[in-house]
């Protein structure tokens, strides 16, 4: 099922490049997100069984970060099928490059060797760098080398971070996680550091965490909005979950505290980073971008802090990637009905598309981690953790880097949906698959903030005990 799951995409990628209209390549990929989508559930009823002498093994960090990227792309795949009737240029390329991120995604996520990771990452990188440069523009083709550049130096250090990995575990002879969480007691502690020091920044890079974050937003905000839903919703999970992976042998070795310490530093840096920028942003996606970054910072101080901040952190990974296909996905229809994202060319969006602009509002709430939506509740667990630890100055300035977030956010937001309304590029009339994939989202988000299932509970659960004893359980 495993190899299904990796395969399925990357053959129909290359079936894409076959002579056929834009319409049934749009449904390929509908349906390969949706049969994808359905594997994938049928793994919450029971874990598949390892595959090639346990080199591929879903576990529960796994099936988080697969569920996250199989609903982001059925949701993208919905969104194509509006957003493509209005769209000219043709969708081979493009389409491809979505399935071939599929399929390497999902490798991320059932990758139980460290280098089969880190070359699934990279596919991952390549796969996704010409989705950026779809408008074949000059600012597009510039966000595309910078997002190249930046991470591959840091998938390059995350290498040397494996190879320092292999010479910590020289006793062990492998890099299969089982082997190195067994031997984990017999790891050179000072390879292992250096090698955590490398895998923090190079696949921080790959995160977007400050201060390496400049490529994210150039990125997201030449990149058209679905494109930007998956790199910020899923796309920076897999680095995310190498981190987590690398949590687990540091747990076994005795390094918490030494990981911990530079996962704080680097999640309060990438709190602080975008509360400056975003004052001065006049653009819808490059504002959510600088949101993402504050997200990412999020992610590994709940990592960092452990107990309620890993269970947190695990929460906020799915909060997270539903509230970016809220705010992308809106920021993309936007940017499509007006030619432009900026806060200076578009205004008066709720006026002319009354959906747009509630869903405007709904990205506000939701990418600022307003109540009822359950971006609140992983926020305030995280935070609540650094309460818990005694880290007051840290929860301190997480509070306040919120809230200059709510409130740059919410001016560029509030001013692009009042305002005498200007007239839009496309037809007046709104798109029925466009705003589906979001109505979806936002009512998602709601009912998991006001009540989480059971099943995902447990899920969580799971997965913080299997990242280790060390942090316990919530």
């Amino acid at each position: 099922m495993l190899t299904l799951l990796i395969l399925m995409p990357f053959l129909c990628a290359l079936g894409v490049f076959l002579p056929v209209s834009k319409d049934f390549r749009l449904k390929l990929f509908l349906v390969v997100s949706l049969c994808h989508g359905l594997i994938v559930a049928s793994f919450w009823k029971q874990l598949p069984p390892g595959e090639y002498h346990g080199f591929l093994v879903l576990d529960s960090l796994g099936l988080i970060v697969l569920s996250i990227i199989s609903f982001l792309f059925s949701s993208v795949s919905v969104f194509m099928i509006g957003y493509f009737k209005n769209e000219p240029r043709s969708n081979r390329v493009f389409t491809a490059c979505l399935l071939f991120l599929l399929s390497t995604m999902s490798l991320v996520a059932v990758s139980y060797h460290f280098g089969l990771l880190w070359v699934a990452i990279e596919a991952t990188t390549l796969f996704s760098a010409p989705l950026i440069s779809y408008h074949r523009n000059q600012q597009s083709l510039e966000a595309t080398w910078r997002y190249l550049l930046v991470c591959s130096v840091g998938i390059a250090l995350a290498l040397l971070g494996t190879f320092f990995l292999a010479i910590a575990a020289h006793n062990v002879h492998t890099l299969l996680l089982p082997a190195l969480l067994k031997g984990a007691s017999s790891l050179s502690t000072n390879w292992m550091k250096l090698s955590i020091i490398f895998f923090i920044v190079g696949y921080g890079c790959k995160m977007g965490l400050a201060p390496t974050h400049s490529w994210k937003p150039e990125a997201y905000g030449q990149a058209t909005g679905m494109v930007a839903v998956l790199m910020a919703g899923a796309l920076t999970q897999c680095p995310f979950l190498a981190l987590i992976r690398i949590s687990q042998i540091c747990n076994r070795a005795g390094l918490t505290e030494f990981y911990s310490s530079i996962l704080i530093v680097s999640g309060l840096l990438s709190l602080i980073v975008p509360a400056m920028f975003i004052l001065g942003e006049r653009n819808i996606k490059r504002a959510f971008a600088y949101s993402s970054i504050e997200h990412m910072g999020i992610l590994v101080l709940g990592l960092g802090l452990g107990t309620v901040g890993l269970f947190g952190a695990l929460f906020h990974m799915i909060n997270n990637a539903l509230a970016k296909v809220i705010m992308f996905l809106t920021a993309g229809s936007v940017a499509q009905k007006y030619g432009s994202s900026g806060a200076d060319e578009v205004k008066g969006v709720i006026h002319i598309y009354p959906m747009t602009g509630v869903f405007l509002i709904a990205a506000l709430l939701a990418g600022t981690g307003v109540f009822p939506f359950a971006t609140f509740h992983s926020e305030l667990l995280i935070l609540n953790a650094a309460i818990i630890s005694k880290h007051y100055f840290l929860a301190a300035i997480g509070v306040i880097c919120l809230a200059f977030m709510f409130i740059g956010i919410g001016r560029i937001v509030l001013g692009v949906i009042h305002g005498h309304p200007k007239e839009p590029v496309l037809a007046k009339k709104e798109n029925i698959y466009m705003n589906a994939a979001i109505v979806v989202t936002v009512m998602l988000l709601i009912s998991i903030g006001l009540w989480m299932p059971l099943p995902l509970e447990k899920l969580i659960h799971n997965a913080v005990t299997l990242i280790g004893a060390v942090y316990g359980t919530v």
